[in-house]
């Protein structure tokens, strides 16, 4: 398994389980793959992790395919298709290793290892990997906690709360119905239980409610009436909006939080990372010997190219003459 041919046929692989994994999302549950899956995991689990890895699962023509060369595979997914557990398309990684060995076992048997587009191919995928391991490297290197707590503190600091109200409101086609609305409020009606029965709002079957909500989220007419109403207090004339006319009550208000370390952890790894890679080749390239050949440099080549044919077509000429 271990042949150079791996690489390419990978995404191969991974393309094929791909199509395969989505129809098989798509389709439905494969009757008893959760109980065998169950099994497999359970026997996983007892044994070693050595042991594991060396199990043959298969052999073609000689050439054994072992729990590490699915492990491999499987690790080599995009990140949405390792959602699925190891166990539950192991069988069709499987599959997937077969079909990569019986493929590379003929491209060996062909010769295509001295094909010169796939030494080009080999030496494009080999530096790749080399610059991409590289690159993971110095980001487990030097992109640390401390480094993405600095920068969480920066956004911390940084941090401006902002004012949230939380409320309900009536939707209603005319200005008489939210006025008829507001009589049955002041005699003591139930601002949910109207809400559900008038209004015409998407939220009127959840009693109005709208939850928390910054002032520049809602268009302004409605903004402004929402956000100067006391907590409790509903609105006692209509506010009209492009949408129609609303009775709005005011429930509660909060100020935001910034958001946790957890949270933006992700955000701050991508950010630092890029940060600390782009400083990284920028040192590279200034202990480099770079040339460029700037625009005018190609010009004066071409110039001098010109000139010299220039010189020796004249020099044809004269030789005719003499």
């Amino acid at each position: 398994m271990k042949s150079l041919h791996f690489f390419a046929l990978a995404i191969v692989a991974v393309l094929c389980l791909v199509i395969g994994y989505y129809v098989g999302t798509q389709s439905g549950a494969i009757p008893g793959l959760d109980i065998v899956a169950s099994d497999e995991m359970k026997t996983e689990e007892a044994m070693p992790a050595e042991e594991a890895d060396s199990e043959v699962l298969a052999t073609v023509n000689g050439e054994n395919i072992t729990e590490a060369d699915i492990a491999s595979l499987y690790s080599s997914l995009p990140q949405q298709y390792r959602q699925a557990p190891l166990a539950m398309i192991k069988e069709q990684l499987l599959q997937q290793l077969i079909s990569m060995e019986v493929i590379s076992q003929a491209a060996k048997k062909d010769n295509l290892s001295d094909n010169p587009e796939y030494k080009d191919r080999l030496d494009a995928v080999q530096t790749q990997l080399m610059q991409e391991l590289y690159i993971k490297t110095k980001i487990d290197e030097l992109v640390t906690d401390e480094l993405l707590k600095e920068e969480y503190d920066k956004i911390v600091a940084d941090f401006t709360p902002e004012e949230q109200l939380h409320a309900r409101h009536i939707l209603l086609k005319t200005e008489e119905e939210a006025n008829d609305v507001i009589k049955l409020l002041d005699e003591g009606g139930d601002f949910a239980e109207l809400a559900k029965e008038y209004s015409t709002g998407p939220s009127g079957p959840n009693g109005g409610d709208l939850g928390f909500f910054a002032k520049g989220s809602m268009v302004p007419e409605f903004a402004d009436a929402a956000f100067n109403l006391e907590n409790g207090e509903y609105s006692k004339a209509p506010v009209e909006s492009q949408f129609g006319f609303h009775v709005i009550k005011a429930e509660d208000r909060r100020n935001t939080e910034p958001p946790s370390f957890e949270e933006k952890k992700p955000e701050l790894q991508a950010k630092v990372s890029n940060s600390v890679i782009d400083k990284l080749i920028e040192e590279l390239k200034a202990d480099a010997s770079i040339i460029l050949m700037t625009p005018a440099e190609d010009e004066k080549a071409a110039e001098k190219s010109q000139d010299n044919s220039a010189t020796e077509e004249t020099k044809t000429e004269d030789d005719k003459k003499e």
